[in-house]
């Protein structure tokens, strides 16, 4: 199968994390600066802004670019881009263009960086609710978030100070610039990403597989950082996939690393944005499932897979693999999709995330029809001796 993108064609990264003798000045200078306390997870965007992950993005997003994104998909230059990064407040009084802010990172009483203001903004929060999410409903955890965090904006560059305390051991918090120098050390001229919240079953793996058909090597890139309730905790995840690639995968071909970010839950929208995250990572081809980032009944089906419609591969600098979504099949006896099964939904059983949260609560092992035993196991263990999922 030829392929439209190569590493080779990989766009810059932005570098905005400060050393040195301009570290030292920045944080002689902090002392006096206005001070206004994030949380943990917009501590994670300011370092996704700062170590590349967001590129071309270099702070947080103005009115111009915010409104190009919520109306166009793109920013206002015609990037493609479907999440808008702003920072958000109830209130910020005192603070107008060209003020210099600490932005303090409440959890780790530490600061975190400097921001240059250069706008001042209101948004609609119900606005944006509607055209990132397709919802006003509050009952959707992405929805209910996003409101939570006001509706005042600044807009502007930053500069990192230091690091938080990372959510997961260091050899999986890879930054883009490590994870494209691992991919080029191995000779990867082609890689699929796959994004996944939770512990990878059978589903997951025939989709990564095809990935790998296709492409040279296969990043397995769980979202480690703010969930819904019932989505599994980082150290289960990634240990789970430890032994699911001892045992399943050729070992010189994947790759292993978190994306400390929170999830949106923006269906299509986030879709598209997960694909970009990847690109940054150094992938040429990003899996788009059944339902991507969707979360209950808000999205159809496969509305990740047609917003890719309004972009090319070439624009993107990735390749969308939309591929549908498997389910075990009682008659062929293995994974399938609709594409390749003829036998209907009476033979097929959707392997649900709910399903096997609620075995796995129970203490019941999944069948091996929808999850390989080594990884039910480990899960019971687990789940006998701490906790596995997140909860409110």
């Amino acid at each position: 199968m030829p392929h439209a993108n190569t590493t080779a064609s990989r766009p810059p990264l932005v570098h905005l994390k400060l050393s040195g003798d301009a570290l030292g000045a920045a944080r002689q200078r902090m002392t006096s600066l206005p001070r206004l306390n994030i949380d943990r997870n917009v501590v994670l965007d300011v370092e996704k802004l700062a170590n590349g992950t967001f590129s071309p993005l270099t702070g947080f997003m103005g009115s111009a670019d915010y409104r190009s994104v919520l109306d166009e998909v793109r920013l206002a230059n015609g990037t493609p881009w479907s999440i808008p990064v702003i920072l958000q407040f109830h209130a910020a009084a005192g603070i107008t263009v060209g003020t210099e802010v600490l932005l303090w990172n409440e959890a780790e009483a530490a600061p975190s960086a400097l921001l240059q203001v250069s706008e001042v903004f209101g948004i609609d929060l119900l606005e944006q609710a509607r055209k990132v999410y397709g919802t006003e409903d509050q009952a959707h955890p992405g929805v209910k978030r996003m409101i939570s965090l006001g509706a005042v904006c600044l807009a502007g560059a930053i500069a990192l100070l230091g690091h938080s305390k990372s959510l997961i051991p260091a050899a999986y918090d890879k930054d883009p610039s490590e994870v494209r120098a691992e991919i080029d050390r191995r000779g990867w001229r082609t890689v699929t990403g796959f994004q996944t919240r939770n512990l990878g079953h059978k589903a997951h793996e025939h989709l990564q597989k095809i990935g790998l058909e296709l492409t040279d090597g296969l990043l397995i890139h769980p979202l480690i950082g703010w969930k819904k309730a019932g989505d599994m905790l980082p150290e289960v995840i990634l240990d789970g996939y430890e032994i699911l690639i001892e045992h399943y995968y050729p070992r010189d071909k994947v790759m292993l690393a978190g994306l400390t970010t929170a999830m949106r839950y923006a269906g299509p929208r986030e879709a598209l944005f997960h694909s970009i995250i990847r690109r940054n990572f150094g992938c040429t081809h990003f899996i788009v499932g059944r339902d991507h980032a969707g979360v209950g009944n808000y999205y159809e089906k496969y509305a990740g897979h047609r917003i890719f419609d309004r972009f090319s591969a070439a624009e993107l600098g990735i390749t969308p693999l939309r591929l549908h979504g498997p389910c075990y099949c009682s008659r062929c006896d293995e994974i399938v999709t609709e594409q390749i099964c003829p036998h209907g939904p009476d033979a097929w059983r959707d392997i649900s995330g709910t399903e096997v949260r609620a075995m796995i609560a129970r203490g019941e092992e999944p069948p091996a029809s929808i999850m390989r035993p080594e990884i039910a196991r480990f899960l019971i263990a687990r789940g006998r001796s701490g906790a596995v999922f997140f909860e409110e």
